[in-house]
């Protein structure tokens, strides 16, 4: 019996309603009644699966669940993808209140869905919001074995040095009312890789010429159907993503810039140093019984990271040294071979896997 046609096999792996599905949050003081989109990958919800939140980059979405579907399942771990305000069916919230209704969300989201407690992963821009949610919510973390792993982390230009973000920051807030469009078709176009987060490493998946059997078997390793099945997948799974809402992708712009004044902030992530020092006193605190885990960071960096630079690297390193992190946590910088920005969460690299691992029970 023949095979479906690659097309055909595309359709169904974007299909299933767990990666579409949504939920309402009721009206506060600050916004009228929320709803919020988002996936779940890998293994289904409950038992003891060990669940991680991960939070993508910029354009990264609920969709990015699509991709590492595979992966998920293969390690034995079920991931939350959310999608931030102005993505997919998320409803638009002002630029000012973008993290705290992301902070919102999260634990209402996990309330709904029955799960207990979560670790962290981030990529890129997600990086804000990851960090945030641990120095707001640090209950949320495994009772057990408590990590966040931050990939490419973001680091504002201020401290990298990245001379065509720091120009970005005086392009017009008018203009940026169009970045999503812009990227759209970029991307469906195929005429250039985004700059944002995950869509680049999907895309340029193997950026380097390799034999057409190496391909296939990190094709099959990484998301588990032939390359001509992935591409199939990439192109739908683009266009679907930019068919829905991706206007949150302007403000996402603009909050990694902070490019307007008065509504950019970081909160906790205002300044990293700063966050360090707090974090280390709450874990001192939490772990000096003798009682509970220490928290485990893990940072992972690009080898060649365009949107950071080494002087980027080097600061966020500086940041996360395990003296400055104390005794209640325990800190890993890693700098990764054969890896970009975006092509660091590419699961047929290895990383990616290797990171969910980190949930399981020892």
């Amino acid at each position: 019996m023949a095979s479906k046609p690659p097309k055909d096999q595309a359709y169904e792996i974007i299909s299933p309603i767990r990666f579409h599905q949504s939920f309402k949050i009721p009206a506060t003081d600050s916004h009228g009644p929320l709803k919020v989109s988002y996936a779940i990958a890998g293994k289904p919800l409950g038992g003891d699966v060990p669940t991680i939140l991960f939070c993508a980059g910029m354009f990264g979405s609920r969709w990015l669940g699509v991709w590492l579907d595979h992966i998920a399942a293969k390690t034995g771990v079920q991931v939350l993808f959310i999608d931030r305000p102005g993505f997919g069916g998320s409803t638009v919230v002002s630029l000012s209140q973008r993290i705290a209704v992301f902070l919102e969300t999260v634990p209402l989201l996990l309330q709904h869905l029955q799960i207990s407690h979560i670790n962290l992963v981030s990529h890129s821009s997600g990086t804000i919001f990851a960090l945030n949610l641990l120095a707001h919510y640090p209950d949320l973390l495994s009772p057990t074995n408590p990590s966040i792993t931050l990939l490419a982390p973001w680091v504002h230009q201020s401290h990298s040095g990245v001379s065509f973000l720091k120009a970005a920051s005086y392009v017009p807030n008018s203009l940026l009312n169009y970045w999503d469009s812009l990227t759209a078709f970029l991307i469906n176009s195929s005429a250039l890789a985004a700059s944002g987060g995950a869509i680049s490493s999907i895309t340029s998946l193997f950026g380097k010429k390799k034999s057409i059997e190496e391909q296939e078997r990190k094709c099959q390793e990484g998301y588990g159907i032939p390359l001509v099945v992935k591409d199939e997948l990439s192109k739908l799974g683009f266009k679907y993503l930019f068919a829905e809402n991706t206007r949150g992708g302007n403000d996402e712009a603009r909050l990694c810039l902070k490019s307007v004044e008065g509504e950019c902030g970081w909160d906790a992530c205002e300044d990293y140093v700063e966050l360090v020092e707090n974090l280390a006193k709450v874990w001192k605190a939490r772990t000096e019984d003798g009682e509970k885990p220490k928290l485990k960071v893990k940072v992972l960096f690009a080898a060649d990271d365009m949107m950071i630079g080494v002087k980027g690297r080097r600061y966020f390193q500086e940041c996360w040294t395990q003296e400055k992190c104390g005794s209640g946590i325990e800190v890993e910088c890693v700098v990764t071979e054969d890896t970009d920005h975006e092509s660091l969460i590419d699961p047929a690299k290895g990383f990616v896997g290797q990171v969910f691992a980190m949930s399981l029970p020892a």
